[in-house]
């Protein structure tokens, strides 16, 4: 009899312990049809995956502790809906991959792939949210271009609508002494912070990059295309490797019956050995919802670029319209224009080329000419 009680009480711990720990699967699934004017020099016609939002499947678990704590885990992978491929280089979970604590009272402790401050605080207020698509040449990261390898993150709780939190992430290499090599180099570190209250929002947020890329084990190592001497910074005349990069973003909203309206601004420099390229870039975005299920956003954006050695200043204008119909709560479709305009000393426009299909679908090149339209007719299920 005893040991059918002793049985009986186990069997009720474990089922008790069981309930209080979740995994959730969850994904998105964004496919659909883009109209290029000018890709390489010729109209085209395609398909591509992951612009609105990036293709993604993803768990999401936790397991109570007791006295507010929790253990929490999130595993996400992306990939490309058209060829099957998977994205971020490859990377079985290359979107997100962290493990952590959580704490009611004394907010997240994170370690693992995960996103910048710039990300976490101040994206939300740009147009990204709204049509996926980024500054020329995701020169701020506003759409995650990049992810931060080796790295603890914290997260505050919620002060009555403030919150902040930081992120370090490690280089992984021992101080050598020698080139390219060493503590500090291909390491990260972020803050930054927001408050919402009543229908104002506001966030800032501050990253800096130490020699990116300079080592493979780093933490952005193989992520940081941007940072390459062949391509954005290349097209813009930064044609060194970049040992240092900076971002300072900060962005604002006011939400009314309906909608909201934003405004977004951010600098970003990129330093050489021998030069300096900057951007600085000013957004205003605003959505409305005529209904629960329909809705039309607009985004303006200009970015006004730097080059120390020659003073040339390459400037871009961009503007993003989006419609927005909702089949389902999980479902809907959506129609998206773009139009760029390359000005000042830039040659040539290119609407978000290394972000645009992330996931592994091919992204339009560059137009020969100083404008580039995108319009695209797609579908998007979320589960």
């Amino acid at each position: 009899m005893k040991k059918a009680i002793c049985l009986a009480a186990l069997g009720m711990a474990a089922g008790s312990a069981y309930a209080q720990s979740s995994v959730t699967l969850y994904g998105v699934l964004d496919v659909g049809i883009n109209y290029i004017s000018n890709d390489g020099g010729k109209a085209n016609v395609d398909m591509s995956s992951g612009v609105l939002q990036g293709n993604r499947w993803g768990l999401l678990g936790s397991e109570d502790l007791g006295g507010g704590l929790k253990a929490i885990f999130r595993l996400e992978s992306g990939f490309s809906l058209t060829n099957g491929t998977m994205g971020q280089g490859g990377r079985l979970f290359g979107r997100q991959a962290y493990t952590g604590l959580s704490s009611n009272t004394y907010g997240t402790l994170t370690a693992g792939r995960q996103y910048d401050s710039v990300v976490d605080y101040v994206q939300q207020f740009s147009g990204i949210p709204y049509t996926g698509l980024s500054h020329p040449f995701d020169n701020d990261n506003f759409v995650n271009s990049f992810r931060i390898n080796n790295s603890v993150k914290y997260a505050s709780p919620d002060f009555h609508g403030l919150k902040f939190g930081g992120l370090y992430g490690f280089s992984n290499s021992a101080n050598t002494g020698a080139p390219n090599s060493g503590f500090a180099n291909n390491r990260v570190w972020s803050v930054g912070g927001s408050y919402s209250g009543g229908p104002f929002s506001a966030g800032v947020a501050y990253m800096h990059l130490n020699t990116p890329n300079s080592n493979t084990v780093g933490a952005v190592s193989g992520d940081y295309i941007n940072l390459s001497t062949t391509g954005a910074l290349q097209v813009n005349g930064l044609t060194s490797p970049v040992v240092r990069s900076d971002v300072l973003g900060v962005g604002g909203a006011y939400a009314f019956n309906g909608g909201r309206v934003s405004l977004v601004y951010s600098h970003t420099s990129f330093d050489s050995t021998t030069d300096r390229l900057t951007f600085d870039n000013y957004e205003a975005n605003a959505i409305y919802f005529f209904t629960p299920f329909f809705s039309l956003a607009g985004i303006y954006s200009f970015t006004d670029g730097k080059l120390r050695s020659t003073g040339a200043s390459p400037k871009y204008h961009q503007v993003q319209l989006i419609g927005d119909y909702g089949l389902s709560k999980t479902t809907d479709v959506y129609l998206l224009g773009a139009y760029q305009r390359a000005a000042g000393d830039a040659t040539v426009a290119s609407i978000a080329p290394d972000t645009f299909g992330t996931g592994g679908a091919a992204a339009p090149d560059a137009s020969t000419t100083k404008n580039q339209v995108l319009v695209r007719i797609a579908l998007r299920h979320k589960f």
